[in-house]
């Protein structure tokens, strides 16, 4: 549920961003959460 939860706020507030300024590592983020999946 926390996931969803996660999800809405960042839909929802995707309009409001600008610009990333640790886009370099948005790779070691996608790979920690895939790996936090891969385990729950």
């Amino acid at each position: 549920m926390a996931l969803r939860w996660t999800a809405t706020g960042m839909l929802k507030a995707q309009n409001i961003f600008r610009r990333l300024k640790a886009y370099r590592q948005l790779p070691i983020l996608r790979n920690a959460l895939r790996e936090h999946m891969r385990k729950a």
